[in-house]
């Protein structure tokens, strides 16, 4: 007997009906559309600021990064001109910034610290009246987040997902503090006086027993005997100018070997001091991580949690010794290695696909005022002694001029200058005019190039001029100065030696701003963008809502 191979077109139908309702009943069983899988939320996003560092950062040594940098360059989205748009780029401005997507003219940080009107005396941007650190050899007694007036994406997380951890870790107390927001978990940061990691009872009453554990096993002492040395061969270090360089540090200890225990025969508050300025604590800090990670279990279960990694180490190095000095180069290369193993760890604990990773900086740097000059860029430093002289005679001056016989200078906030407007005010004399007349002699210092009053900042209808917008954008009434300074681009007010940050040049603005994870489009953007487009970004990512009321923007269709 024969059968026929064709099949006749009402079996045909009904095969297919039946494979349909075959695939409709695999769809339902696993609670899914028959065509597109459900989502599973991220288990962690890991936010990591590298202190002082600048694009090229990146770029310069892209060739050499062997472990963390090279997988985030080469997967990540990196924004290569991204911008702080705010003029005083410092670390408590710059972090904050960071953390809650708005400006120090929302969030209220408008520096490390500021002249308390009232009382005269200076407030720390991470100071918190009533919570003592946990550790009564600290020499910063109280911190908190008490001076940030904005919530960060932290906090949006633990809002909107309870059960949400929140943990953050820094060398530094003000970038573990003001990244993480206002009611984290926890926020950690470095000790120089006896290199514990340390809290406040801001977050908590005592300290875990694994912190215990961590500060007791004394890693931070292994360091002492051996030193800081180059990692790699003399010969890898091209791309930095040469070891000896007599601007640098203290203009004697400017060469590698750095050595700790030349002075002293076991481990001190000057060797934990010194460690501050080796890439070292980073690598204690990042150890430090990968212990809450386990203990606090961050990343374990389907609630998203946020973790926050302060790598300070840059900014003191940077600060001692310039970003293109052998020093800064090896703690880059040595930071790629320690970031790689806890990318790999991470992989091991909460899942390759897992977490996302933001990556930016609180600000950038200039290089050496020597090095550029050199290089034949106009560059210099400005005496801070004869700048405080030259100010004290305008302030004599014109306090003449308008027959007021108070002080009208009550004390530097920041780059500005607080004025004794009640004093003026007393005389007849309006705030804009008191301004005016001394910016006006201000503005003939040498070294000055420009001069911005509190009028001008909080006016509307004035027209715009060069820097206006980030010297706006910094200003936060009752905490920056009165009268803010823009001294000449490349000019330094730091005598002797080293380099600092702060200004509103681009060398000081531009940062690197990179998105890692799941869904994220590696690429290479040169768009301008700005450091308060992390946290809105991140919080697309994780499928949570932001306030509305925002100075960044979410750049979620560039890196999708």
């Amino acid at each position: 007997m024969q059968y026929s191979r064709r099949l006749s077109p009402l079996l045909v139908m009904l095969i297919l009906f039946a494979c349909a309702g075959n695939i409709e009943d695999k769809a339902v069983m696993q609670n899914v559309e028959p065509e597109t899988k459900a989502k599973a939320k991220p288990k962690l996003a890991v936010i990591i600021s590298v202190d002082q560092m600048r694009p090229d950062h990146f770029t310069r040594f892209a060739g050499i990064y062997k472990h963390g940098f090279k997988r985030l360059y080469e997967n990540g989205a990196l924004f290569l001109n991204a911008h702080h748009q705010h003029a005083n780029t410092v670390t408590g401005a710059g972090h904050a910034t960071i953390g809650t997507g708005t400006y120090p003219s929302s969030h209220g940080i408008v520096g490390n610290a500021w002249l308390n009107r009232d009382t005269r005396a200076r407030t720390y941007c991470g100071e918190s009246k009533g919570a003592p650190t946990l550790d009564s050899t600290a020499a910063h007694k109280e911190r908190g987040p008490q001076q940030l007036m904005r919530t960060g994406i932290g906090d949006w997380l633990k809002e909107q997902q309870p059960g949400a951890k929140v943990f953050s870790v820094a060398r530094k107390d003000r970038a573990s503090i003001l990244t993480s927001g206002k009611k984290p978990d926890a926020a950690y940061w470095y000790n120089d006086v006896n290199g514990r990691i340390v809290t406040s009872a801001y977050y908590m009453k005592a300290n875990p027993e694994w912190v215990e554990a961590f500060n007791n096993s004394r890693k931070v002492d292994s360091y002492f005997d051996i030193g800081w040395h180059r990692l790699f061969p003399e010969e890898t270090y091209m791309m930095a100018r040469e070891d000896d360089f007599p601007a640098e540090a203290d203009g004697k200890a400017t060469v590698f070997p750095h050595l700790f225990n030349a002075d002293t025969s076991a481990p001190s508050p000057r060797y934990y001091a010194m460690l501050e300025t080796t890439p070292f604590v980073d690598e204690l800090v990042i150890d430090f991580a990968r212990e809450m990670v386990i203990n606090e279990g961050i990343g374990s279960d389907d609630v998203t949690d946020i973790l926050l990694l302060g790598c300070s180490a840059a900014d003191n190095i940077g600060h001692a010794f310039g970003p293109f000095s052998h020093e800064s180069m090896d703690h880059f290369l040595r930071l790629d290695k320690y970031l790689g193993d806890f990318f790999n760890f991470l992989d091991d604990e909460v899942g390759k696909g897992n977490y996302y990773v933001v990556l930016s900086s609180d600000h950038g740097v200039l290089p050496l005022p020597e090095e550029l000059e050199r290089r034949g860029i106009d560059a210099g430093r400005i005496a801070r002694g004869a700048l405080m002289a030259a100010s004290r005679n305008i302030f004599t001056k014109v306090g003449q001029e308008l027959q007021i016989r108070d002080p009208l200078f009550l004390g530097l906030s920041g780059p500005g200058m607080v004025l004794n407007y009640g004093a003026a005010e007393a005389s007849g004399v309006s705030r804009a005019k008191l301004e005016n007349m001394l910016m006006a002699q201000f503005k003939e210092i040498e070294g000055v190039e420009d001069m911005f009053g509190a009028s001008e900042l909080l006016a509307t209808d004035t027209p715009d001029r060069a820097f206006l917008t980030r010297y706006r954008n910094g200003y936060y009434p009752d905490r920056s100065g009165d009268i803010i300074f823009r001294f000449k681009e490349n000019y330094l007010v730091k005598e002797g030696f080293g380099t600092t940050h702060g200004s509103p040049y681009d060398y000081d603005t531009q940062v690197p701003l990179l998105f890692m994870g799941e869904g994220v489009k590696a690429a290479i953007h040169q768009t301008k963008v700005e450091t308060a487009d992390a946290a809105p970004t991140l919080a697309d990512l994780l499928g949570i809502n932001k306030p509305d009321d925002l100075d960044g923007k979410s750049l979620i269709d560039d890196i999708r």
